[in-house]
């Protein structure tokens, strides 16, 4: 089940972020946006603690090992600048106006974009491989 939860959020996010990039003006799909992706963060912050670890030491398959820690540094990328460009709109909610130089925003949202990418499908081949394997058998 939360499995199933996470990957809807997942599901949701690049559908909202695609129409954020589409049309930048929605700002109330940009708040769900931001507390989706924060509600992502908190729910993925425990299962590395607990998976990450053990998950190099237990693999058997070294391709499969090397493609999903590539998909998950993107994956923690994409949260990592997510959580950076969303700081001024969190800064003005609190009453302070800061914005960070066009430069570092433009970075920002480069690879928060592009990296966005390679989630729905890092998340579909994981599911392939793992779960929906398993329910197979």
């Amino acid at each position: 089940m939360r499995s199933a939860l996470q990957s809807c959020g997942l599901a949701g996010l690049f559908t909202s972020g695609l129409y954020i990039w589409l049309s930048p003006e929605s700002g109330v799909v940009l708040w769900v946006h931001i507390i989706v992706g924060l509600m992502m963060i908190a729910a993925l912050l425990p299962w590395l603690m607990r998976h990450v670890p053990s998950g190099l030491a237990h693999s058997r398959r070294r391709s499969f090992t090397v493609i999903s820690w590539m998909l998950l540094a993107v994956m923690l990328l994409v949260l990592a600048t997510g959580l950076a460009m969303s700081v001024p709109a969190l800064l003005w909610q609190a009453g302070t106006l800061w914005f960070p130089p066009g430069e570092i925003t433009a970075m920002l949202s480069f690879l928060h974009f592009w990296g966005a990418w390679t989630v729905p499908s890092g998340l579909i081949l994981h599911l392939a491989m793992r779960h929906w394997a398993r329910s197979r058998k």
